[in-house]
């Protein structure tokens, strides 16, 4: 029937309509960008955040950078759902942008500095009135006085820099430039996972005045027990729980060098590890639930990462 017909057509050329329509109006960080502030910011990527909240009400967090200098990074908080405009405003975004811009700056002109201090292998970021300067080499005590009395000495020669929280830490040789080069953009801290930590081998931080000593500060540098580089200090720290415990346990036993071994800082002395070592009357099947249900207790002791000691050994029944 001609009616049946026109009345199919129209409703096929609505739904075609309908379809142009939807793709035209793309609801998201990306299209919103390129509407109001075009050719200027690109989406570098979404911070992941496991709150259920935020999959409900559709919130995400992005890093964005500048696409002319793209070291100088923002975060946008939007909405993909029940707010106009994604709820972000141009007005935000451009004042996160020029507060990007300052740091980014800040951190280029100290890092300029520490080069010409005669530092290498270094990165540096600043956020606020803080300071962070990655150091890409062994950390040994006798590299760490004088870095440190070479970032003192620049930080007193800069004129009118705003950042006094300053945070030096020492990081895995191996991961120089691997992720940025010699400044550490906004997005690399709102990774979200353990990166950062597991290449950090120590750090200091401490809020700089002119004229602060370095002897002052350099009993404040702490192992960080979380790193990568701590499978090797407990590696090392077995070999004497070993021995101790093959002339201090009753045979036999199984001392286990990897599984459910305890670790932690030290209370006293910022640059030791506390290792604590199950052991069982013999090897348990660790692939098995509740396997260390069944450890008589632990040979514990304290690791100085410098020295590489394992001393004040002792067996506990229980941590």
């Amino acid at each position: 029937h001609p009616l049946t017909r026109k009345l199919i057509m129209a409703t096929l050329l609505i739904s075609l309509f309908g379809c142009f329509q939807k793709k035209e109006k793309k609801n998201d960080l990306s299209s919103w960008l390129e509407t109001n502030i075009p050719g200027q910011l690109e989406v570098v990527n979404n911070i992941v955040n496991l709150d259920l909240k935020n999959l409900y009400i559709k919130k995400t967090s992005t890093i964005v950078a500048d696409k002319s200098d793209p070291e100088v990074q923002i975060v946008i908080t939007w909405f993909k759902e029940q707010q106009p405009d994604l709820g972000v405003t141009i007005d935000e975004v451009k004042a996160s942008l020029a507060k990007s811009k300052h740091e980014v700056e800040a951190a280029r002109n100290l890092f300029t500095n520490l080069k010409k201090s005669g530092l290498d292998k270094i990165s540096v970021g600043v956020i606020e009135m803080a300071a962070y300067i990655l150091v890409f080499d062994e950390p040994s005590p006798e590299l760490r006085k004088p870095y440190l009395e070479k970032i003192l000495a620049t930080l007193d020669a800069l004129p009118d820099h705003e950042q006094t929280s300053i945070w030096i830490e020492w990081m895995e040789p191996a991961a120089y430039q691997e992720h940025f080069k010699e400044i550490i953009p906004y997005g690399y801290w709102q990774r979200g996972d353990s990166y950062h930590e597991s290449k950090k081998i120590m750090s200091l931080d401490f809020e700089w005045s002119p004229g602060l000593k370095p002897d002052i500060l350099m009993t404040g540098w702490a192992i960080n027990s979380s790193s990568g580089r701590s499978i090797t200090y407990m590696e090392d720290a077995y070999k004497a729980a070993s021995t101790w415990a093959g002339k201090n346990i009753p045979s036999p036993f199984y001392l286990e060098p990897a599984q459910m071994v305890q670790m932690g800082p030290v209370d006293d002395d910022p640059m030791a590890i506390e290792f604590s070592f199950p052991y069982f009357d013999s090897k348990p099947d660790t692939e098995q639930s509740g396997f260390e249900d069944s450890a008589l207790g632990y040979v514990t002791g304290i690791y100085q990462t410098d020295q590489k000691t394992f001393t004040k050994i002792k067996k506990t029944d229980e941590l």
